[in-house]
């Protein structure tokens, strides 16, 4: 709720309506040197764009997805080092917290077209978060693509490759639709995660809160929260599940629920920027169970895999991994 403040009491500021009270309260906010560290952002920010453009628009979110980056999975860390990590990780709270405000509101009018999509790319080993021109959030996993098509009075779209969590602006005038290779969903305002990574045996749309219309090529599905929808080549069926465990990645952590091991190790790959030789592929469908953690580096995760699933594992190179199942 401060960091909201904070946003709305900028926003006063340089609109020239900002009160006594306001003042005071935006003086002491300032007394912290990350929060004015923000202020002077904000500062050149409106200095140079005065009014809307669509340069300054698309420079904006970019900027703000930068901003949002961060890495997800760790090769290896010396104690000391981790521990900085985590206070580090700790003061960059605030500041994400401060750039989710509503100072968005004030920038950007959501309703008008870009010439060209907006494109917004997580590599492997990062994550990261973009607020929507509409005001909606989307938390991008690693080695993810979204692709941002025009917003309007009328319609809302994007398309997406990889996996994103999804905290969508109630419109009921303007459905918010996400494409992927398999299917499209249309929600009115919800919150909904969608794995859709290409090289992955199963898609799945996960609604958390709200409701969302699932689109296949020649099937309708309408989900409640608490279900999720998993295509699996030319199968798909609905289950209820623990949404939880869906998102949990946005949160730095895994929650895994009988994922086979190939699956697996394609999290692993994306989350800790290596590549895994699987071998024994007659073995890749044993299913593991467990959760575990961003701090934890990839050794500690295999070293736990091992006590449940017979493997052997050996680094063959600075981020490269051979893994043989018994």
């Amino acid at each position: 709720m401060e960091n909201q403040k904070f946003t709305e009491l900028i926003n006063l500021y340089f609109e020239g309506k900002l009160d006594d009270e306001g003042h005071v309260m935006l003086t002491e906010f300032l007394r912290d040197e990350k929060n004015r560290d923000y202020f002077d952002l904000a500062k050149q920010w409106w200095a140079i764009n005065p009014a809307e453009t669509e340069i300054s628009r698309r420079n904006w979110f970019h900027v703000q997805h930068k901003m949002h980056k961060q890495q997800v999975g760790k090769m290896q860390l010396p104690v000391l080092r981790r521990l900085w990590l985590q206070v580090a990780s700790a003061a960059a709270i605030l500041v994400i917290g401060i750039l989710a405000g509503t100072v968005w509101s004030h920038f950007f009018s959501w309703q008008y077209p870009f010439s060209e999509p907006l494109v917004f790319e997580t590599p492997r080993g990062e994550k990261s978060m973009v607020k929507l021109p509409d005001g909606s959030q989307v938390w991008l996993n690693a080695n993810s693509r979204l692709v941002c098509y025009s917003f309007t009075s009328k319609s809302r779209k994007v398309e997406l490759t990889g996996e994103a969590f999804f905290k969508v602006e109630r419109n009921e005038k303007s459905p918010f639709r996400v494409k992927t290779n398999e299917c499209e969903v249309k929600v009115l305002g919800t919150e909904f995660n969608v794995m859709a990574y290409d090289d992955f045996g199963r898609k799945e749309i996960t609604l958390l809160s709200g409701k969302v219309d699932v689109h296949l090529k020649n099937s309708r599905q309408v989900l409640a929260p608490g279900e999720a929808f998993i295509i699996k080549g030319q199968q798909a069926w609905v289950e209820k599940v623990n949404t939880g465990r869906a998102s949990a990645w946005v949160d730095n952590k895994f929650d895994f629920q009988n994922i086979n091991l190939s699956e697996l190790m394609k999290r692993l790959e994306n989350w800790y920027d290596v590549d895994i030789d699987l071998s024994n592929p007659g073995n890749r469908e044993v299913n593991f169970t467990g959760t575990f953690k961003n701090e934890e580096t990839i050794w500690q995760v295999l070293d736990a895999i091992q006590i449940y699933i017979p493997i052997r594992y050996e680094k063959t190179d600075l981020r490269k991994i051979k893994i043989s199942v018994e």
